[in-house]
């Protein structure tokens, strides 16, 4: 990074015109860039959940809207007068629906079609005799006086005022061999309980009357949902000025969504607005300066770019809800501007400035990158995105911000005064919480307390409690439930059976129904609909068209004449059961599915489900059971050897689904976890400093898990996602504490408190960013705002005391004095440690050399990992070659010109002849400081030269 430094500073123009192609490309890959909105692509969905999922919302009508309509007064109700409001509310639809944001409008239960499933079912009655209609046919026909009998009750029943419809079944079934057919379809159809008045739809208790409405767009196009939903304000607005008895209430999937969108957007534009005011206020009071205020915009604004032209190349679209989260990661981003500007501002030496601040920078940013990539592997679709994207833009952040920042801050010159930091800020830096014993030991208790807690912090999988929804919804959302036919003590199991084909599916279909026929027999299960009594495989046709063949033969032989002779001595001319003859007389061969649409489109449209992605189609049977044989059923009928489809419930659905992401969660919580020190400990070159920069994060992650515990705050869907980003901010902060440590133990220079200021900036800026998302009334957002504000509490606190803490034992003793050998982990886990003396025990058999070469590492430990890897490097050379210190045995003075090193040499010479003073010269002024640092307590026959010898 500084050899790139240095050239872009030799030649700007190439660095500049490097930032506008570089930028003109990720625009041109942006803008091909298609956008999608599915709330479902956060669930955790493997193949068969996410099966069990799109089937449920197939045949549960997710697309549905129910207008309940009712009279505002309720001593007396008229159904007439809702029966007018129907009409009124209907026609108040045709007038605005224009554009038809409504592909269906039910005000009514339409005889005619009904009539018209019946005429169907009786012209293809082969098709859908079962054995036991067989079996009860068998039973009247071998009554020999049961033909007259029928034909007999068929006359006293044309003698009834409703005989016009009558007549048309009598024609068709003059012995009622088929009526348990068409009874069989009263299963089928809506699945609330409802009266009639005239054919418009009421309630049970006939006090209010419900339209069935059907939106063109589904229940997950958030965008159309929502001006359909308008519309039908307007239409209930109209219809209630013009009868002002009415009160209508809407409700339903797309109307649910289309408010939860309308409430994201006014809560997104409130908190929006309140934290960009706040936020550019902190900015001008930090900063005041326009330029760096632009500098940081422009810095987060190239990453996200960055990230959304990356993904563009791999994708064709991503989640706008990805998009949106985004904003939360922007928090992380802006650490790095912030960092860059605030310690390069004030400073007289860019380069030297850039120097320092490359390592925490580049440290943080890897770690972070990595917890978001922990992300990618999660069966969510829309969790895998945002991994994704998020890694994308703060590595185009740091990569703007190493590459092109640095070259457009403008820094101090020799001759400018020093502008002070703000006094608020420089206070809040100024805390050294480590020198507070009542602090530690109270952070230490409540960690204790907040980790007993934290075993109670629950995850929440239920979708309804991250919705919005008003008050007039939830109660109507209530008022249908109790419509519903299940009752609390039973549960509703869906039996999908899937194919790649409907008679794959059929096939599949008629297998289990085996299985269920015997559950429902033996009084375990109700079945919700005969489904699979109307729509079966062309084998299963074949063989009841066998049966029926079978039985029409034999009816011709043996019936035919006495029906014939019993219709004429009771006054029927020869032809009024030529309908019932022609069906006997007929030939019937197997039908494809499509044949049976008059069925599938009407009665059972919620038993048929199709996958326009997959292709595949499936056929679903819901049968009641008892709440407490639930999953022994499911169990049994999972099990069943030749089904190979899936049954599931809801509550099931939602527990594997619960048990995926809390599964996931703790993935995220170890992956990044692991992650976040394997990078910490490879970056630092130490496994203490990275045990420093991780324990904060540890602690404060049972903090927030404790503090949510206590005030009852759960994970769920969305503000899981904070898991990473607590950690990716976590990081950073405890990064820059210990970079800043190490860099005042090397040099004895304040750095610290520069990184402080940053830390405290980027903190207020989330606290302000997120947290006003605690004025939002929609669950989602507001939990977000939760979860932040309770995590950056947590890991300001940890950032600021472990790390100073634990160091200040690391490197100095009780009184405050730095330790002649700093305490590591391998010296305490060998007893070779004298915590009396500070120093290691020497070896048994040791030489003076290698001793003293040890005690001479021991002064670079934790001095940064540069300074640490050099001395290793140095000494290990002068072990391997011990003839070099012959050069310096004879008596006198030593003096030393050291080019590249840190005065590894000088120390040890110092350290074996203590009675000889020793001079060393170096250029450089970072390394004049560390050898001083090095030298003090330690060898005072040490001398710094300013100048050559």
């Amino acid at each position: 990074m500084l050899r790139l430094y240095d050239l872009f500073k030799r030649y700007p123009l190439f660095a500049w015109g490097l930032f506008l192609v570089s930028t003109t490309a990720l625009v041109l890959s942006f803008l091909r860039l298609g956008y999608k909105e599915d709330i479902s692509d956060f669930l955790p969905l493997d193949e068969k959940n996410h099966t069990a999922m799109s089937v449920y919302q197939d045949i549960s009508g997710a697309d549905k809207i129910y207008a309940v309509i009712s009279t505002r007064d309720t001593t007396y109700t008229d159904p007439q007068e809702l029966a007018d409001g129907v009409e009124a509310f209907a026609a108040s639809i045709e007038r605005l629906d224009s554009i038809g944001f409504l592909s269906s409008v039910i005000k009514e239960i339409d005889m005619e079609k009904m009539l018209g499933v019946t005429d169907f079912i009786y012209e293809n009655i082969p098709y859908f005799l079962t054995d036991k209609d067989y079996a009860r046919i068998d039973s009247l026909l071998s009554d020999p006086g049961y033909i007259d009998r029928q034909i007999r009750e068929d006359k006293q029943m044309l003698l009834f005022p409703s005989s016009g419809i009558l007549a048309g079944n009598i024609s068709r079934d003059p012995l009622n061999l088929f009526t348990p057919v068409p009874e069989r379809l009263k299963n089928g159809g809506m699945s609330i309980n409802f009266d009639t008045y005239d054919g418009y739809i009421l309630s049970p208790d006939a006090k209010k009357a419900i339209v069935i409405l059907e939106s063109a767009f589904g229940a997950h196009e958030s965008e159309h949902n929502a001006s359909l939903a308008a519309m039908l304000e307007d239409a209930v607005s109209m219809t209630e000025k013009e009868n002002s008895n009415l009160d209508i209430h809407v409700i339903g999937g797309p109307v649910i969504a289309a408010e939860n969108a309308r409430r994201i957007k006014s809560d997104s534009i409130i908190a929006i607005s309140i934290a960009g005011i706040l936020i550019l206020l902190l900015l001008i009071y930090v900063f005041r300066n326009l330029r760096n205020i632009l500098l940081i915009l422009v810095s987060i604004g190239w990453g996200w770019l960055f990230a959304m032209g990356a993904i563009a190349l791999f994708y064709d679209s991503v989640s706008i809800i990805v998009i949106g989260i985004a904003s939360v990661i922007l928090g992380i981003a802006v650490n790095y501007p912030l960092h860059l500007i605030d310690h390069l501002k004030d400073s007289t030496q860019p380069r030297s400035a850039f120097k320092e601040i490359i390592s925490p920078l580049v440290v943080g940013n890897i770690t972070t990158v990595g917890a978001f990539l922990c992300l990618v592997p999660l069966n969510a679709p829309a969790l895998h995105d945002l991994g994704l994207f998020a890694s994308l833009l703060l590595a185009g952040t740091i990569l703007f911000v190493l590459i092109f920042l640095p070259h457009a801050v403008k820094t101090r010159k020799t001759t400018d005064r020093t502008t002070a930091d703000p006094r608020l800020i420089t206070r809040l830096a100024g805390l050294s919480l480590e020198n507070n014993r009542r602090i530690v030991w109270g952070v230490l208790v409540l960690t204790l307390v907040f980790g007993f807690f934290s075993l109670r912090t629950e995850f929440d999988s239920d979708m309804r409690n991250i919705n919005y929804m008003t008050d007039e919804q939830k109660a109507d959302m209530e008022y249908f439930s109790s419509l519903a036919n299940q009752n609390g003590d039973t549960e509703n199991l869906y039996i999908v059976s899937s194919g790649t084909t409907w008679d794959e599916a059929l096939s599949q279909s008629g297998i289990i129904s085996r299985a269920i026929d015997s559950l429902v027999n033996s009084g375990m299960a109700t079945r919700c609909n005969e489904v699979n009594s109307f729509l079966t495989s062309r084998e299963e046709q074949v063989r009841r068209l066998a049966r029926w063949n079978e039985f029409a033969g034999k009816f011709r032989e043996s019936a035919t004449t006495p029906l014939t002779e019993a219709a004429l001595r009771h006054g029927f001319s020869p032809e009024a059961f030529s309908p019932f003859n022609d069906a006997i007389s007929a030939d019937y061969a197997p039908q494809d599915f499509e044949n049976f649409k008059e069925l599938y489109s009407s009665v059972f449209t919620g038993n048929i489900s199709e996958d326009p992605e997959s292709g595949r189609k499936s056929i679903v049977q819901v049968i009641e059971v008892p709440l407490s044989s639930a999953d022994e059923i499911k169990d049994t009928l999972s099990g069943h050897r030749e089904f190979g489809g899936l049954v599931f419930d809801v509550r099931s659905m939602n527990g594997s689904i619960a048990d995926t992401l809390s599964n996931d969660f703790n993935y995220i919580g170890v992956a990044c976890g692991f992650i976040v020190f394997i990078f910490l400990w490879i970056s630092l070159g130490s496994i203490e400093l990275a045990m420093i920069s991780f324990l904060p994060m540890a602690f404060s992650w049972i903090w927030i898990l404790g503090i949510m515990g206590i005030l009852g705050i759960k994970f769920n869907i969305v503000n899981v996602i904070l898991a990473t980003f607590i950690f990716g901010q976590g990081d950073d902060y405890t990064i820059f504490m210990t970079e800043g440590l190490t860099y005042e133990f090397a040099c004895r220079r304040k750095l610290l408190q520069s990184y402080k200021n940053s830390i405290i900036v980027s903190a207020l800026i989330m606290f302000i960013g997120i947290g006003t998302l605690l004025v939002a009334k929609h669950p989602a957002m507001r939990s977000l705002g939760e979860v932040t504000v309770v995590g950056m509490v947590s890991v300001v606190l940890m950032a600021y005391l472990f790390p100073p803490l634990l160091f200040k034992w690391l490197t100095r003793r009780s009184d405050g004095s730095i330790r002649p050998y700093p305490v590591t982990l391998g010296s305490v886990l060998t007893g070779r440690y004298d915590f009396n003396r500070s120093e290691i025990r020497r070896k048994k058999n040791q030489t003076e050399l290698a001793y003293a070469m040890e005690c001479v590492m021991g002064r670079y430990l934790y001095k940064g990992r540069e300074i640490e890897t050099s001395a290793e490097k140095t000494l290990k050379k002068i072990r391997s070659r011990t003839d070099i210190l012959l050069d310096y045995a004879n008596p006198g003075d030593i003096y030393l010109d050291d080019k590249n090193g840190y005065g590894e040499l000088a120390l040890l010479l110092a350290r074996l002849h203590p009675e000889r003073k020793v001079f060393i010269y170096t250029s450089s002024g970072y390394a004049q400081a560390v050898i001083a640092a090095c030298a003090d307590g330690f060898t005072p026959n040490l001398h710094i030269l300013d100048h050559k010898p």
